[in-house]
């Protein structure tokens, strides 16, 4: 039984859309028919039903730690697609609102990974199949990001190192949720708006944006 998410299996639905931003959780349950909050201790779970599909969405928290958790305990209630739908900031090349579909992520050694795989660099890359059907539908940038648990910690080389290295963007969760994907056994999906360039902090409502893009990844699920 899950420590963290206290809910049964017939609460969670197969497909899993995660977001770090409880927010942002509560705004894609409205979008759904017959939302229910399944689970508000530690890690806020809705399941309800959009375009006639059953759906779970889930604020894991911010960072891969936190996520790994959440994703573990989902997997154990019956998950078997997990969807990220995050923000990340644009090394360069891509400008806010902009959409990228992650196929893969770059991330430190250690830390959490270093835990699941100890001596070894774990998968880090999303489920190709599903990685595919969202750049089309979503019809945006494919390529991989870097993510990082420590967000005041680049110094002000960072964007420019892993920009020639050709990343698209930083964020926090991927690379967790792409390394649990191919251990536990179920598909992952990484969806991210472009909230900010690196090095630039800008307040933007994103919510308009954040609606089209789960309107468009609950079609393709």
């Amino acid at each position: 039984m899950p420590y963290h998410i206290r809910a049964k299996p017939e609460d969670v639905a197969p497909v899993v859309i995660g977001v770090g931003d409880p927010a942002r959780a509560k705004l894609f349950a409205s979008l759904m028919e017959e939302a229910v909050l399944v689970n508000e201790h530690r890690y806020p779970v809705y399941t309800g039903r959009a375009a006639g599909k059953r759906i779970t969405v889930v604020a894991h928290g911010i960072g891969g730690p936190s996520a790994a958790i959440a994703i573990e305990e989902l997997k154990m209630l019956g998950m078997e697609v997990f969807v990220r739908v995050g923000t990340a900031g644009s090394l360069g090349d891509l400008n806010v609102g902009d959409v990228v579909v992650a196929a893969a992520a770059a991330a430190p050694t250690g830390g959490v990974l270093g835990a699941y795989y100890p001596g070894f660099n774990p998968p880090l890359a999303a489920d190709p199949g599903l990685t595919l059907k969202l750049a089309e539908a979503l019809r945006a940038r494919v390529g991989y990001v870097v993510s990082s648990d420590a967000f005041y910690a680049e110094d002000p080389n960072f964007a420019e190192f892993w920009k020639r290295r050709g990343a698209l963007a930083v964020e926090m969760e991927c690379a967790a949720a792409m390394a649990l994907g191919w251990l536990r056994g179920f598909k992952t999906g990484c969806v991210l708006v472009i909230s900010n360039v690196v090095g630039r902090h800008e307040a933007v409502d994103l919510r308009e944006k954040f609606t089209e893009v789960f309107k468009k990844i609950v079609e393709v699920l």
